[in-house]
């Protein structure tokens, strides 16, 4: 068990393969082309998985800005939007569009950073708490199934050494980067067991459902 890029990416795909995906998937925000990390989509266990994306040169299957999506009412079983929330100048507009394009019963997938280096995609905005993400969520209609914190302190303060030396390239930074990587394994247990993560963590992942669903709220 080793890191490629960041704790905070360990986490995201861990989460992702650890989802059920099933039915018609929108990718909001996802790239078709050009992937990070290393979750792929279950095309096997879809109908299927198609992109929403205002980056032409990720080949989305509709290039278009979030808050107007050009489907029609209920046509997807879930929504994926992985970091995306952040990036939005009106995340509350494009929640609505979501619950809008979602069947009843269907299910919204999230993550979103948070003791996380700003970082342009092409805009940061904000970073959100579990109030926020409630407050928002039940606003729109949706029914929360779970918020769960993703690492604990020793990957934020890993991810905050590892964006700062990837601004450099002297040695003194290289070697840092490929140490943290080659010691991520040993870092990455000791993680798990920190207390405090709703507090100190690297972000949320959260799974909501369009309201006929009855599920555990929050």
């Amino acid at each position: 068990m080793m890191i490629n890029n960041s704790f905070r990416r360990y986490y995201l795909d861990q989460f992702l393969l650890g989802t059920e995906f099933y039915g018609n998937v929108l990718d909001l925000g996802g790239k078709k082309e050009q992937k990070r990390g290393g979750f792929h989509p279950p095309l096997g266990k879809v109908i299927s998985w198609e992109y929403l994306n205002t980056d032409k040169s990720t080949n989305p299957d509709y290039l278009c800005n979030a808050e107007s999506i050009p489907v029609s009412d209920s046509k997807f079983d879930i929504v994926l939007m992985t970091e995306v929330l952040e990036h939005l100048e009106n995340p509350r507009v494009v929640l609505t569009e979501v619950f809008r394009i979602l069947k009843p019963g269907g299910k919204l997938v999230i993550t979103v950073p948070f003791l996380y280096p700003i970082h342009s995609d092409p805009n940061d905005y904000q970073r959100w708490t579990p109030t926020k993400i409630k407050k928002e969520l039940l606003l729109i209609g949706l029914k929360i199934e779970m918020i769960q914190a993703m690492g604990g302190i020793i990957s934020v303060v890993m991810d905050l050494v590892l964006s700062k030396t990837n601004s450099g390239n002297s040695l003194k930074d290289k070697f840092v980067r490929k140490y943290i990587k080659l010691i991520s394994g040993l870092l990455l247990k000791i993680d798990k067991k920190t207390k405090d993560k709703d507090k100190i963590t690297t972000g949320f992942s959260i799974v909501a459902y369009k309201n006929d669903k009855i599920v555990n709220g929050l």
